[in-house]
């Protein structure tokens, strides 16, 4: 039981790696997970055929398009993957309608595009978080690896220090997806209510998040208290001087000192005789 406790760390941090991966590529091809986007935005019945499809869902690196089919979600293209990456509806639409002027006139708000480009710096900043929590989560597993190789199941400050950064990184990443999945998805729905614009967040991506976020949470006071009782042990264990010890060397050296004085003893002797 105590050896799955030095592990567990090391298992958070893995899942949790495994899980920042998934939010980080999701919806790069239409194959990877699509249904875990950040939001979706649904637009207006008057787009129809205009070349604007029915909804377009938005992750951290891409954003997938497609239309409605009996109410269900068919994908039909998704955006090549970049990083920073935030969606911009007005240069995606512009191109799919081949409209140079304005999008009002296809049901389309200028106050949503408007919404989008506010929150544009705070959705580029998403992907690099996820990267480096990604990233660190990777390098605390590495590390258990080598120091186990190395010194033994114990804890290590070095592991402790990536899984607090790895929880910092990805929870600000959390943070910053769950007031995108909110508000933005808040004013979506209010400055597109007269034209049947919409919006919804994505429960499944915001789970996954959560999840990584709180699997170093857990590794990482896990590891805090391990490296806390791992050095007590060590302070327990530093021996103190022995009294015994040093009676022993008292009388070893005692004995020493008396030694020449008996054989000089006996070579008196020697002489008279």
């Amino acid at each position: 039981m105590s050896r799955l406790v030095n592990y567990f760390p090391t298992i958070t941090a893995f899942i949790a790696f495994i899980l920042s991966l998934l939010c980080l590529f999701a919806g790069t091809q239409l194959t990877v997970l699509p249904g875990a986007n950040i939001l979706t935005v649904f637009t207006s019945n008057r787009s129809q055929n205009t070349g604007i499809h029915n909804f377009y869902s938005i992750y951290v690196m891409s954003y997938c398009e497609g239309d409605l089919m009996s109410g269900n979600k068919r994908f039909m293209n998704c955006s090549k993957a970049s990083l920073p990456f935030a969606f911009d509806p007005s240069a995606v639409l512009l191109e799919e309608t081949g409209n140079t002027t304005s999008l009002s006139n296809l049901g389309w708000p200028d106050t949503i595009t408007d919404d989008f480009h506010a929150f544009g710096m705070t959705s580029r900043s998403m992907g690099p978080f996820y990267c480096i929590g990604a990233g660190v989560a990777g390098l605390a597993i590495v590390g258990r690896l080598w120091w186990t190789i190395r010194r033994g199941p114990r804890q290590s400050v070095v592991e402790l220090v990536l899984l607090l950064s790895g929880f910092a990184m990805l929870g600000i990443s959390s943070i910053i997806a769950t007031v995108i999945a909110f508000q933005f998805v808040g004013l979506v729905n209010d400055h597109g209510r007269d034209t049947d614009v919409s919006a919804e967040y994505g429960p499944q991506f915001l789970g996954m998040t959560w999840a990584a976020t709180g699997l170093l949470l857990g590794g990482s006071i896990t590891s805090l208290v391990m490296v806390l009782i791992d050095r007590s042990r060590s302070d327990l264990a530093t021996p103190a001087d022995d009294p015994v010890d040093e009676t022993k060397s008292d009388q070893v050296s005692v004995k020493s000192s008396a030694g020449p004085s008996d054989a000089d003893a006996e070579t008196e002797k020697d002489g008279n005789h």
